[in-house]
């Protein structure tokens, strides 16, 4: 059964959603940044750890992130999505005045002060190394990588090797990527990321069962299971 519950990410940002109750706080901590197209990084280019935070006793406390939805018993309730070192809520306006929280009454609307144009994050092209001299581009924003697609990519060559390698007793890095959706390399908020369906390797760290992690440029190399095969990912600026 799925858990449906209503988000803020600001004194009048909020959002219904639905996940898994299975999931841990932590990975629909890590869908909702993506989904809400909330910033990552810093004005220090420092990467931002939020948490999801709930109502007790009149203030709000910090949902452990290792727990399932159904452990923290968040269906049909209000949760908050903050930056766990300066929550928005403790942030003050520039008349020293405290945010307006769900509930109250909103903020008084102030003329935004006229300035230029903001400058856009270049879109980046996305493209696969998937073996050598073997290189596919993302067409659109979304791509669904697992073994049968790698066999139909691959050089028939690669295919062949590792077919053999199999046949002669030996470990075949392909056959450690799944028949059914490992990952999948999609792009949102002109930012690509991975999103893992099977154990997938990023940076050394290991994804799993929808957890989502974004792509930086210039690229990255992933790997799709435990000593599986390896795709390097390229991000190209117009």
């Amino acid at each position: 059964m799925d858990y449906q519950f209503d988000v803020y990410w600001g004194p009048s940002l909020s959002r219904t959603v639905t996940r898994e109750r299975g999931q841990t706080i932590g990975e629909v901590v890590q869908s909702l940044v993506v989904q809400l197209g909330l910033p990552e990084f810093d004005e220090r280019r420092r990467r931002i750890e939020y948490g999801l935070y709930r109502e007790y006793n009149g203030k709000k406390e910090r949902i452990p992130d290792s727990q399932t939805l159904a452990q923290a018993r968040v269906q049909a309730q209000i949760v908050y999505i903050a930056n766990v070192s300066s929550p928005w809520w403790q942030a003050t306006t520039q008349d020293g005045a405290a945010p307006s929280l769900p509930g109250t009454s909103p903020l008084p609307r102030r003329p935004l002060p006229v300035s230029s144009a903001p400058v856009s994050p270049p879109t980046y092209a996305c493209r696969l190394q998937l073996a050598p001299n073997c290189m596919v581009v993302v067409q659109g924003d979304h791509l669904e990588l697992n073994r049968d697609y790698l066999s139909d990519r691959l050089p028939s060559t690669v295919v062949l090797a590792e077919k053999a390698r199999v046949f002669s007793g030996y470990d075949s890095r392909l056959m450690h990527v799944s028949r059914a959706r490992h990952c999948d390399i999609f792009r949102q908020h002109d930012r690509w990321y991975v999103r893992a369906h099977k154990p997938t390797f990023v940076n050394g760290h290991v994804l799993d069962k929808g957890q989502i992690s974004v792509i930086q440029p210039p690229g990255t190399t992933i790997v799709l299971g435990q000593d599986g095969w390896p795709i390097t990912i390229e991000l190209v600026a117009p």
